[in-house]
């Protein structure tokens, strides 16, 4: 199984960093992706992560931190994405939950990013928050010139955007959402979702899955929602992680593939 989106620098997690690993060893997590958020807070994020074999990071602003000062540039971008470790750009997308203050900056910090993932080659991480229609019309404007590798993480979207990642080959990433009593109209839109598109993520350490909803999430919980979807695919979890964990390199395809953390 594989954590493919998490955030191991957070304090909750980096206090607590080894037996967070040594727990999703225990569990049968092979590999982890931990999701930079801040620029700022990149080089001790990646000095955190490089001192284990299989774990690997991503580069970008979310789009909830973007300002007036802050929106990374291309050159920026592709820089830190010559990291060794480093296989994704992101996360990043728009949020107009919270606020509306920095939209054009968001939008100028998208663009920056997907123009990155074209010239370095790396899928972008896509983060979006009643922001639906405007991603899709951005990444459809860019999708005309040339293909994007992309996943949605912690995919809640709509009928429509369902539809947008299939025609375009893009990916989803589910979280311990599916899980949730409450979550009945993101497991009809994603019922008939082709395996050879889902990943899994926690998303830790927000969004614990049942049965540690309400809890502190952390990488060694994906387990519980790979056995949710297994049953929920009417597939066996050998089966399932085989699919997804094939998913996830073929996406991410700069990462060297490992048999266990070390």
């Amino acid at each position: 199984m594989i954590d493919s989106h998490c955030h191991l620098n957070f304090d909750n997690l980096s206090k607590d960093f080894s037996s967070i690993i040594e727990r999703a060893k225990k569990n049968n997590i092979t590999a982890i992706l931990s999701i930079n958020t801040n620029p700022e807070k990149f080089e001790r994020h990646y000095q955190l992560i490089k001192k284990y074999q299989s774990l690997f990071i991503s580069y970008g602003l979310h789009p909830g931190n973007v300002n007036s000062f802050n929106v990374p540039t291309v050159a920026n971008l592709k820089f830190y994405c010559e990291y060794e470790y480093v296989i994704g750009i992101g996360e990043t997308g728009l949020d107009f939950y919270r606020s509306t203050e920095y939209t054009s900056e968001q939008y100028q910090s998208f663009e920056n990013h997907i123009e990155s993932s074209y010239e370095t080659n790396l899928p972008l991480i896509i983060h979006q928050r009643n922001s639906e229609k405007e991603i899709i019309e951005v990444l459809n404007n860019y999708q005309k010139s040339k293909p994007l590798k992309v996943v949605f993480h912690c995919f809640t979207g709509s009928n429509k955007l369902r539809s947008f990642c299939l025609d375009n080959e893009f990916y989803i990433s589910l979280s311990g959402i599916i899980t949730f009593k409450n979550a009945n109209d993101l497991r009809e839109v994603i019922r008939n979702f082709p395996l050879q598109r889902i990943l899994i993520e926690t998303d830790s350490p927000f969004l614990a899955p049942v049965p540690f909803r309400g809890k502190m999430n952390e990488p060694s919980y994906v387990k519980h929602i790979s056995e949710y979807l297994s049953n929920f695919f009417n597939i066996s979890q050998k089966k399932f992680n085989e699919i997804t964990d094939n998913n996830f390199y073929k996406l991410f395809s700069k990462a060297i593939r490992y048999n266990e953390i070390s």
